[in-house]
């Protein structure tokens, strides 16, 4: 506008001050230079200013550890807890208060009874009575709390997902490769131990597997490393008539093959093997079992047992009925079952619920209802441990609750 840019224009308000606007020489910006700035900084913006509120008048923030620094060691020491007592006064006061009201929520929202948040919030205490502040505490610090009483595991959920927590917990399964697999050569583990990471994480073009299928594989695969262990120095040097061989004498050889065909393909595909032994070998067919029907007392065993126990009825019927495995009844939800439409929807199947089905539910949930009335666990079955988490039964449970049957559940 009149030859004259914007930024001549800001140099030129700027000179003339705030007061002289009107009279404002535009070519004073040819002899001064210019002042660069960055957008919106040179006056404050438009819109309502923010209006203070009184500190009795605000919305209440839901309470959370705050965020500090954090003290480094020279050197690692263990904590040792035993004979800490929890009326010591905590040297840092601020980080126990701050867990005594997560642990409050966290009591809240999972229903853990009195007794509970009780035992944690003494945890807590322990634990802030031996850590300065700024000293990050470990899980395997907070697991010593199982000798004096405490619930661990619920002091492990209050410390979760905080800057001052470091989970050093080993790694159940890096623990059973270092204890079954120390007999190899080191570039025998080497190789094992890529297919293994590939299998746990994946990479661009593989999925991670499921933890089970990784366990699954090392076990098919053990027996065939611990017969050529002392013949092979590297796998590169694994033949089809070895594996042949050794496939010949197995009892459940397409499993074993599958799995040896997975180990082979991926350092294939890593190029860490020439060649792939697995090349040109069928493992087989896997045999299908036909479920056989059960004879008239073993139908009367189950039902007398089913209805001695509110759980196992429940069980029984999503196994025998629907035809669902163990793993699917330990993970079915409560909002998986539709009692007022009988219907039922584990694992994204849309089906009609029998009488009976729907019967050994809802006798199930009164009896859940009695036992722990303040659960909030989204799990159909629960259990004593896991009425306070958001966790579903173990398979060991599950194993024990149909153990006095005359027939098991597939898995």
């Amino acid at each position: 506008m009149d030859g004259i840019c914007r930024l001549c224009r800001r140099q030129a308000s700027l000179i003339a001050g705030p007061d002289n606007r009107t009279r404002v020489d535009l070519t004073v910006a040819a002899h001064t230079g210019h002042q660069l700035f960055i957008i919106g900084t040179l006056r404050p913006r438009g819109g309502p200013q923010p209006q203070h509120v009184p500190a009795e008048q605000r919305a209440p923030r839901p309470h959370c550890v705050p965020a500090r620094w954090t003290e480094l060691f020279l050197f690692e020491m263990p904590r040792e807890l035993r004979g800490v007592s929890s009326k010591a006064p905590p040297l840092d006061p601020q980080l126990s208060a701050s867990l005594s009201a997560r642990a409050a929520q966290i009591a809240e929202l999972r229903g853990w009874p009195p007794r509970t948040l009780g035992s944690v919030r003494r945890g807590i205490r322990i634990l802030c009575a031996v850590h300065r502040p700024g000293e990050r505490i470990r899980a395997s610090t907070i697991t010593q709390l199982t000798h004096t009483a405490v619930p661990a595991c619920h002091v492990l959920e209050v410390f979760e997902e905080l800057e001052i927590f470091l989970d050093d917990r080993p790694d159940a399964l890096d623990a059973w490769c270092e204890e079954h697999l120390s007999f190899l050569s080191s570039d025998v583990r080497t190789e094992l131990d890529v297919w293994i990471d590939i299998l746990r994480h994946g990479t661009s073009r593989r999925r991670p597997r499921a933890r089970a299928t990784v366990i699954t594989n090392l076990r098919n695969v053990l027996p065939f490393l611990t017969e050529y262990a002392g013949k092979y120095t590297t796998l590169r040097q694994a033949t089809c008539d070895d594996i042949n061989s050794w496939l010949d004498n197995r009892t459940y050889r397409a499993y074993d093959a599958s799995a040896l065909r997975s180990l082979f393909s991926t350092l294939k595909a890593e190029r860490l093997i020439f060649s792939n032994p697995m090349r040109g070998i069928k493992g087989g067919k896997v045999a299908i079992k036909i479920p056989s029907s059960l004879a008239a007392d073993e139908v009367e065993s189950i039902a007398l047992a089913a209805l001695q126990d509110p759980a196992l009825r429940v069980v029984v019927a999503l196994s025998g009925i629907h035809a669902l495995p163990a793993r699917q009844i330990r993970s079915m939800l409560v909002e998986h079952v539709d009692l007022p439409g009988r219907r039922l929807d584990p694992g994204g199947l849309n089906r009609p619920l029998d009488g009976y089905t729907a019967e050994a539910i809802t006798e199930y949930l009164a009896y859940r209802h009695r036992q722990w009335p303040n659960s909030t666990n989204p799990h159909l079955l629960v259990t004593r441990n896991t009425a306070t988490t958001a966790t579903a039964v173990s398979p060991f449970w599950m194993d024990k609750l149909v153990k006095r049957l005359p027939v098991g559940i597939d898995n």
